[in-house]
């Protein structure tokens, strides 16, 4: 990846994890919002549209990211051809929940019990209308 010159768009950080504080790196955010706009695209279409916004980046670098996108759910992928076409499994307003799911996956796996027992007691001495939130979803049935 080239670095940007001054005053053109920042880089895009390769790295999924680049981004302590947000749950996906800026190149994934990049080509989640690509994906949005142009629909189902290929990987190579992907790098143009990248391109096109001033971000010059390997083929194989968009690749890898599109192909962890798909492993996490983010994307979906068809074959045509000799090549794979990408489409955004979620769209903007999606992309919390789906996230929020994942790293609720991540915590449970990691922590079991203890990761409930925290969030049981985060809710019990939290806002009340959080709690009252809480007993509405658990009681609904379509999630």
């Amino acid at each position: 990846m080239r670095e940007q010159p001054q005053g053109g768009p920042p880089a895009l950080s390769p790295d999924p994890d680049a981004s302590a504080s947000s749950p996906l790196g800026s190149l994934q955010q990049a080509i989640l919002e690509e994906l949005w706009g142009a629909g189902e695209s290929s990987v190579r279409e992907v790098v143009a549209l990248l391109g096109a916004r001033g971000n010059t980046l390997a083929y194989t670098t968009v690749l890898t990211v599109m192909i962890r996108l798909h492993a996490r759910g983010l994307l979906t992928r068809r074959r045509e051809g000799r090549r794979d076409l990408y489409r955004a499994a979620v769209d903007p307003a999606g992309l919390s929940a789906a996230l929020s799911r994942e790293a609720v996956d991540r915590l449970i796996d990691a922590h079991g019990d203890e990761a409930l027992a925290a969030f049981a007691a985060r809710m019990r001495d939290g806002d009340p209308a959080d709690l009252a939130r809480l007993r509405e979803l658990l009681n609904r049935e379509d999630l």
